[in-house]
């Protein structure tokens, strides 16, 4: 079994971090909060804001204190109560589940396999896998485009570097970034194809984006059946597509990346070895080691 997993926990499509579950769960037990602080090795105020402030946010009581002590409202005593079935699932699942990017999932998958630790991959666009992180059914959510961590305030684990190939249903000569002049794209939502945007923009390329799905299977397909179309695939995805030139491959490289969601340390060690002792399959797989 999976050990140490902390479950973050969605309440009125607010998420909180685990701490105040703990803070909710000591309080219960010792009908006090000093107490509660003191089993918890944190300070009385730090225990007391982290109660005022998910108050706040919930607009609801969560502890009532008098002369006697302190305990939970029934509506606490509720949100402890579902937060601690979540808890008793995650114990009785020893594989690790992970979603997000389909690059780095697939990865990881490799990884694993190596690392010999059992994974299932919640194959989904990068909106519904954050959804599924947020309700706790996530243990690793991955990254293709680093730029999707720093906006949500994250700082996954750094596992590769990747870059993109421009992918045609034909044989074609492309000698430098110009001859994708007036081309039209199809765009993986999620993907690090904003870089081959950002890098035709930057020389005032005139270029469409005629459509969006989210999976590279979708955007390959579409390719093939269009033959005006084209869009970028991973470079450590290449080996499935028979045209690909290297174009912007410089300008795109970029970093893929994993993020612990739980805070267990079992998949701590797992992405220490992804990200340091595991170069020779990064290589193998096409990626560059960091």
């Amino acid at each position: 079994m999976v050990e140490d997993k902390k479950l973050n926990y969605e309440v009125n499509d607010i998420l909180f971090d685990y701490k105040l579950f703990d803070t909710l769960k000591a309080i219960n037990i010792h009908k006090s909060q000093r107490k509660a602080a003191n089993s918890l090795n944190i300070a009385h105020t730090v225990l007391n804001r982290r109660i005022l402030q998910a108050e706040e946010l919930l607009d609801k009581k969560l502890v009532l204190v008098s002369n006697k002590g302190s305990v939970l409202t029934d509506y606490a005593l509720d949100i402890l109560s579902d937060y601690e079935l979540y808890e008793e699932r995650l114990k009785d699942d020893d594989v690790v589940t992970i979603s997000g990017g389909f690059v780095s999932c697939e990865f990881l998958r490799q990884l694993a396999m190596a690392y010999h630790i059992d994974v299932r991959i919640l194959q989904t666009d990068m909106q519904s896998a954050i959804k599924l992180t947020n309700q706790g059914m996530v243990d690793i959510l991955s990254f293709d485009d680093p730029v999707r961590a720093y906006m949500m305030n994250l700082e996954p684990v750094p596992l590769a570097r990747d870059n993109l190939l421009l992918l045609s249903d034909k044989k074609e000569k492309f000698n430098d970034i110009h001859d994708l002049d007036g081309l039209n794209f199809v765009e993986v939502d999620g993907s690090a194809h904003r870089l081959a945007w950002n890098t035709l923009v930057d020389y005032d390329l005139d270029f469409d984006i005629v459509n969006v799905v989210n999976s590279f299977h979708e955007a390959i397909k579409l390719v093939e059946q269009e033959d005006s179309l084209y869009t970028f695939v991973n470079k450590s995805m290449s080996y499935r597509c028979q045209y690909t030139y290297d174009v912007i491959s410089k300008q795109t490289q970029h970093i893929i990346s994993a993020l612990n969601v739980k805070n267990d340390t079992s998949i701590d060690k797992f992405l220490n070895y992804a990200s340091h002792r595991a170069q020779k399959l990064t290589e193998k797989y096409g990626f560059e080691h960091i």
